[in-house]
């Protein structure tokens, strides 16, 4: 049993790919076929040697654990992050992914939902959010189906095959949302599901504003890859609403919260960090938040540097450093803004004359697509507050001027 890592550009080969290996119990690496050079020797350097690559993936030359051929059947490791070199692998099995599907599907029957969960997959399958949906119908006799997920304006909406019993489930991300409410037919087309499960990045205002005004079945879901997914609902009724958004934890999930973060309790937790770094029952997310007396939770932003825009993590660090290593300017702070379409946008504030945006831009497209500034700023100086901090509403003050 040499494992297998797959690669494959195409969701449904990937898909199909994957299930395979995880029906015959074969340990399985999901590759993202979109890195960059510097997450593919990563990768390489961590998924081990004699492991056969599925699809345009890496030479594998790591090494595995002592018991890589004998004690790791049926698991299966799911990459998180993949920004700068900085790839890691969760790793997952049967049982964790078994219990994030039926810990949905309870709290969907709770809430009168059909136990048999039919899933639209519309977002990588290398990624938790695209394999869950297989996953979910996997465990509770559903079917799923995968689609192109663009929703681009000169492309039709795609045809929806799932059965009508059960409960019909699409996931998606806001610049996806967005897109599909931007084409004409787009309303009508969400209306096919039971529910819309929207995850991977903040919710805009107008964005939810226009769910409501539509009545629109969307779930505001978190989740990450380390608990498989979900882990919290917050429910149409309240996005609709004017109150804050609030989500509750899926049946055996709870929450606590530790100086300021997040943390989980779940028996979808991954059993550990590719190859040997476990996971701490809590979990500590890098997410500050609270937990209300009745155990829902409010996500205030994350502790870290990453940047979530159009459902993808972008360590603004790594952008940071290409622009400064181009020579080009030696001061840039990149930060992410809030926006319509993709959650947050990658901006970056740059200290030098505005006639050097099209020299960044070009080095900027060495980097993935995600992580390209969509917008620049030009300043004398990096604003900054009283702690000497950068002043982020300074240099947004600045960009609207």
């Amino acid at each position: 049993m040499s494992g297998l890592a797959v690669f494959h550009a195409d969701y449904a080969e990937h898909l199909r790919e994957t299930l395979a290996a995880l029906d015959a119990g074969i340990p399985t690496f999901l590759g993202n076929p979109q890195w960059g050079e510097a997450e593919m020797r990563e990768a390489s350097r961590q998924i081990p040697a004699g492991v056969r690559v599925a699809g345009k993936g890496p030479i594998p030359v790591g090494m595995g654990p002592c018991d890589w051929h004998l004690g790791w059947a049926g698991r299966i490791m799911i990459p998180s992050g993949g920004t700068g070199g900085r790839v890691k692998f969760i790793i997952h099995e049967a049982n964790t992914l078994r219990a994030a599907a039926l810990s949905l599907r309870d709290a969907l029957v709770q809430r009168g939902f059909k136990p048999t969960l039919h899933g639209v997959i519309v977002t990588p399958p290398w990624h938790v959010s695209g394999l869950m949906p297989a996953m979910r119908a996997r465990e509770t006799s559903g079917t799923f189906a995968v689609l192109n997920g663009r929703f681009t304006p000169d492309e039709p909406l795609p045809n929806v095959t799932l059965p009508t019993t059960g409960t019909r489930i699409l996931s998606l991300v806001p610049t996806q949302l967005t897109r599909l409410l931007g084409v004409a037919p787009g309303a009508d087309w969400l209306r096919q599901f039971d529910i819309i499960l929207l995850g991977g990045s903040s919710l805009p205002s107008p964005l939810r504003e226009l769910i409501g005004r539509l009545r629109l079945p969307v779930y505001v879901t978190y989740g990450m890859t380390e608990t498989a997914a979900a882990c919290a609902l917050c429910p149409p009724e309240l996005v609709w609403s004017k109150h804050e958004l609030r989500g509750a934890p899926l049946p055996d999930v709870s929450f606590q919260t530790a100086n300021g973060r997040l943390q989980v309790s779940t028996p979808a937790l991954g059993r550990g960090v590719w190859p040997n770094l476990p996971l701490g029952q809590p979990y500590l997310t890098s997410d500050y938040g609270d937990v209300a007396p009745d155990g829902t939770i409010k996500v205030h932003g994350r502790a870290d540097q990453i940047i979530l825009t159009g459902g993808e993590k972008v360590d603004s660090t790594r952008v940071e450093q290409a622009l400064i290593a181009s020579g080009i300017v030696s001061e840039v702070k990149v930060f992410g803004q809030p926006d319509v379409t993709w959650g947050e946008a990658v901006t970056a504030c740059v200290v030098g004359n505005p006639a050097l945006e099209a020299s960044l831009r070009l080095v900027a497209d060495t980097l993935e697509p995600a992580a390209r500034p969509k917008q620049y700023v030009f300043v004398a100086s990096l604003p900054t507050d009283e702690r000497g901090k950068f002043d982020r509403s300074a240099a947004l003050a600045k960009l609207k001027a």
